[in-house]
């Protein structure tokens, strides 16, 4: 555990002397918090209806709260472990201490992290004076500490299924198209675009029940009936990951073992 807060400190250090491009990514962010306020805004006024399925400041949230964890990077994990394949570098990682899938992971979210706390907090100060904050059946400190522990489960599910897709490259020598269709759906089923009780019904099942909204579950959690959605969205989170964690290990070692054997 020390060995890897530490690798994530080392990248994350790293990571601060290229300020202008996280200066960038935050101008970026918050042209897309202002566009999206802009947009719901003026969508709402024009068909009030909508506030039935979704007060205002909860859609504005929702979206919001996928593009900051949008920040954090974690798609990249497949990236790296694509680059390591494709140009047979993979095998040296392999003979190092720490864990190769671990390293990916601990090297994504030490180079996500600085932009994850830049976009954290001008979200909040932004959406917080603009539109306030979600309307929310319960109090705020249990609301935060249900946030957080979606939050936790949600990126370790995301984490996990990006390793799939990583490993898929062991098997068809280039994991891109798989990565392009997890990525996709991720974002559909996540609510990037459009917030999750705007779909129809078998959509909002879907993006409710399969890995894909499980793995942005933070921002269900935007909506009105937080109390009510909180011990489905658990024991969802809890399932797939338990599924993608076992699906990895089987994987993973018949890669490794295909990857040493063939060499």
């Amino acid at each position: 555990m020390y060995k890897g807060l530490y690798y994530i400190y080392i990248v994350a250090k790293n990571t601060m002397d290229q300020k202008k491009k996280v200066v960038f990514q935050m101008v970026n962010h918050t042209l897309f918090l202002l566009f999206s306020i802009y947009l719901y805004k003026y969508v709402y006024e024009m068909v009030p209806s909508m506030q039935a399925k979704l007060p205002f400041p909860n859609a504005v949230w929702s979206i919001v709260v996928y593009a900051i964890f949008f920040c954090l990077g974690l798609r990249g994990i497949e990236k790296t472990m694509r680059a390591d394949i494709l140009s047979g570098n993979i095998e040296m990682y392999l003979l190092r201490p720490i864990n190769y899938l671990w390293q990916k992971v601990f090297i994504q979210i030490g180079q996500g992290l600085v932009p994850f706390i830049s976009a954290t907090i001008i979200s909040i100060i932004l959406c917080y004076f603009l539109v306030g904050l979600p309307i929310v059946d319960i109090g705020f400190g249990l609301w935060i500490l249900g946030l957080i522990v979606l939050f936790v489960l949600s990126q370790i599910l995301t984490c996990l299924l990006y390793l799939l897709c990583g490993l898929s490259g062991l098997w068809l020598h280039n994991s891109e198209p798989v990565f392009f269709v997890v990525s996709k759906f991720i974002m559909i089923f996540g609510g990037a675009w459009v917030p999750v009780a705007f779909f129809p019904k078998l959509l909002q099942t879907i993006a409710i029940y399969s890995p894909f909204g499980a793995s942005v579950s933070i921002s269900f959690a935007m909506y009105p009936n937080f109390v009510e959605r909180f011990p489905q969205l658990f024991f969802i989170s809890i399932i797939w990951i338990l599924i993608c964690v076992g699906l990895i290990i089987i994987i993973s070692k018949r890669s490794f073992k295909k990857l040493a054997v063939n060499g």
